[in-house]
């Protein structure tokens, strides 16, 4: 693994963003192809609502690889992309996916068992404004315990798709691997993760704040859709560039 400094962190979305100006359109497509694929996944009865979750790995295998083949300067089409999916790699994807649903799962029991539903009946329709104080207190309770859980499993699963798709590696080793290379460079993925924070919140907050003032509301409801469309193919993007500096440009022909 190459040696990694905090402001690494911002050269990763920088470096992203070089991507995507690259194949603005191919970037900008693979997206909403992925966005309608799962809104047709999610008109099927019964299974709709998870199988996002699981076929989420093959679709981030599929955005890196883009960004590879980018940064690589090798053209790429969409038939072109699918070739890189061997039916081992495939399998190992949508399990890794299987294992995001069933820690999603187990974070959901843990978080009823803790405050009796709070923060589940609250994120699908109970607006936090409407709880009392001891029931919002027992929320934000809940939601850092969530967010304790969860950072070290986003630690384990960042590199795990990568290193299934690219270096072939079994789904526990890649979850090893992944672990301890995001602990070593926590300081760089702080600062990236600070920056998204200060980009995919603050900004568009600012700026539809700014034009609703002036009286410009639709204007403001238009620019907050693309720039929300614009900041998810971005983040996306930026993936490829943690992977490179901390591995290396993937050693592959495909």
């Amino acid at each position: 693994m190459n040696s990694i400094t905090a402001k690494t962190g911002f050269t990763w979305i920088v470096n992203g963003y070089g991507i995507f100006r690259q194949r603005p359109f191919l970037m900008t497509n693979l997206f909403f192809g992925y966005m309608i694929g799962l809104t047709v996944l999610g008109i099927i009865p019964f299974i709709g609502q998870i199988l996002p979750i699981v076929v989420m790995p093959v679709f981030s295998f599929l955005f890196m690889q883009t960004c590879y083949k980018i940064d690589s300067g090798t053209y790429v089409s969409f038939r072109d992309l699918f070739n890189i999916f061997t039916r081992q790699t495939m399998n190992r994807l949508l399990l890794l996916g299987s294992l995001y649903l069933l820690y999603t799962l187990l974070l959901a029991v843990i978080a009823i068992f803790v405050d009796g539903g709070l923060l589940i009946g609250t994120v699908s329709q109970q607006a936090a404004e409407e709880l009392t104080s001891s029931q919002q207190v027992k929320l934000f309770m809940t939601l850092v315990l969530v967010i304790a859980l969860y950072i070290p499993f986003a630690m384990a699963v960042w590199f795990a798709t990568p290193l299934i798709g690219w270096q072939k590696m079994s789904i526990g080793k890649a979850i090893f691997f992944s672990f301890f290379a995001v602990l070593r460079t926590l300081q760089a993925f702080l600062v990236y993760i600070f920056c998204w924070l200060v980009l995919g919140m603050f900004m568009p907050v600012i700026i539809g704040s700014v034009l609703i003032l002036l009286g410009f509301q639709n204007v403001a409801m238009f620019i907050m859709v693309v720039l929300s469309v614009f900041l998810s193919i971005l983040a996306y993007c930026s993936f490829y560039p943690t992977y490179k500096d901390v591995f290396g440009q993937p050693d592959t022909d495909n």
